[in-house]
């Protein structure tokens, strides 16, 4: 027969027991100290006696975020004038990849205000650190040079002779060249009457020819036109003057701003390469490989376009200037000089310089004979700017497309002026390679479909 055991017999009790001894060696010990709330939220992890003390941290978080946030916007609004939309933009989509990556919300407003008040610094003291810009300018475009003189000399002395080598060129500049402009926009200033009536004949003759076959053209309203656009281009040139000037208290400081240039070159330049590894050993590491290979691939464009255009460009200087000298034309060297800073920027650069120069013969005596002068003059030096010099000293390597050009200069002009237009291609060309970069990222990303390795 099947033995029954009673429950509540010595044996049920026995068994009752030993099953409560199991269940109790199962459940985790409490640590001393450990109140039951806590054991029981460690038996039962959804059940949570401490979400009065997480609800009250998770308010003050986001309390704290909205004081960060106001602190911000106040920020911002107090220094409206002073940041770009371009600059504000460029925050907030930075934030946002900070947030996106893993930052806390806090640490990337921290970072992005860091960032814009160290722009705002830099926009009030920048008329006090040209020569330092010029300064690290120079050592950049100088630095290929110094790795070569220096498999031969020392570096400081190598340093020391390329130094020398460009004051002296600027001091030749300076004593031929700066005389002669000088005494080429006296005349100017002194014919400039002449010049103008010149233009006001030329223009009432222009208007009676139209006139005469027909053509009805409200002079009135041209010509009102244009004295009302004078103010403003006066205005404009003061305030650009002004900005170029602006830090520049006395003529002493402009010579002890001059002065400095080439110290603080030989500096930078003797430590070059230490500088180099310093910016390199604050990258991330996990990233350093791919930003350095990033820098030297914007390097390999950027350095070979910067110090190839600045020979070029002195090249085109002289030569138009030869030309035009010796072909008699009036401010050769003015014009000379324009041709060359005016071939920074692609196209519109050879238009201008050639229509001035085409002005300034088409008012001289024998205008068209003047004329055919300057056009030979400007041909020949561009076929061998074009054949020769760009290609063996520039190179093929900024890789642009014309429209990709235009669409640059016409953007930098609108938000940069003049300054715009000269740095439009360099700018456009790091930015066509970051675009590569990205574009290759995002194709082998599964945001496009691949898998990521």
């Amino acid at each position: 027969m099947e033995s029954h055991r009673d429950p509540g017999g010595p044996e049920g009790a026995l068994e009752g027991r030993g099953a409560r001894d199991k269940v109790d060696s199962a459940m985790p010990v409490p640590a001393p100290g450990q109140g039951t709330a806590d054991r029981y939220s460690a038996d039962k992890p959804d059940a949570r006696p401490g979400d009065t003390a997480g609800s009250v941290g998770a308010g003050d978080r986001l309390f704290f975020r909205a004081v960060v946030l106001v602190f911000l916007g106040v920020f911002l609004y107090v220094l409206r004038d002073e940041l770009s939309p371009l600059l504000v933009g460029a925050s907030i989509f930075g934030l946002l990849l900070l947030t996106q990556k893993g930052v806390r919300f806090e640490v990337g407003i921290g970072v992005i205000s860091i960032l814009l008040i160290a722009e705002w610094f830099i926009a009030e003291v920048v008329g006090l650190l040209w020569p330092f810009v010029i300064s690290f300018v120079l050592a950049y475009l100088l630095a290929p040079l110094v790795g070569v003189m220096g498999r031969r000399l020392s570096r400081t002395l190598a340093i020391g002779v390329i130094v020398l080598f460009v004051l002296g060129v600027l001091s030749g500049i300076g004593v031929v060249v700066v005389p002669r402009v000088i005494d080429e926009v006296r005349e100017l200033a002194q014919r400039l009457p002449t010049y103008t009536a010149d233009i006001e004949r030329a223009y009432e003759r222009l208007l009676a020819n139209l006139r005469f076959y027909g053509y009805m053209i409200p002079a009135g309203e041209i010509q009102a036109w244009f004295v009302e656009q004078l103010p403003q281009v006066g205005q404009i040139f003061a305030d650009q003057m002004t900005d170029a000037l602006k830090g520049l208290t006395s003529g002493l400081a402009a010579l002890l701003n001059l002065l400095m240039i080439p110290f603080v070159t030989f500096y930078v330049l003797k430590d070059y390469e230490r500088i180099k590894q310093a910016l390199q050993d604050i990258l991330p590491r996990n990233h350093v490989d791919r930003i350095v290979g990033i820098l030297r691939e914007v390097d390999a464009v950027l350095g070979q376009y910067v110090r190839g255009q600045i020979l070029v460009c002195g090249f085109i200087a002289v030569l138009t200037s030869l030309g035009l000298g010796l072909f008699g034309i009036r401010y050769a060297v003015l014009l000379g000089l324009m041709a060359g800073l005016s071939n920074l920027v692609p196209y519109v650069g050879l238009a201008v310089s050639l229509g001035v120069a085409s002005l300034v013969a088409l008012l001289d005596a024998d205008p068209f004979v003047n004329l055919l002068k300057v056009i030979g003059v400007f041909v020949v030096v561009q076929s061998i700017e074009s054949n020769f010099l760009s290609p063996r000293v520039v190179g093929q390597r900024v890789g642009l497309h014309p429209a990709w050009v235009m669409f640059a200069l016409v953007v930098s002009a609108h938000f940069w002026g003049f300054v715009g237009m000269v740095i439009a291609i360099p700018v456009a060309a790091v930015l066509n390679i970051l675009i590569k970069i990205l574009a290759g990222m995002y194709f082998s990303s599964r945001y496009y479909g691949n898998s990521v390795d």
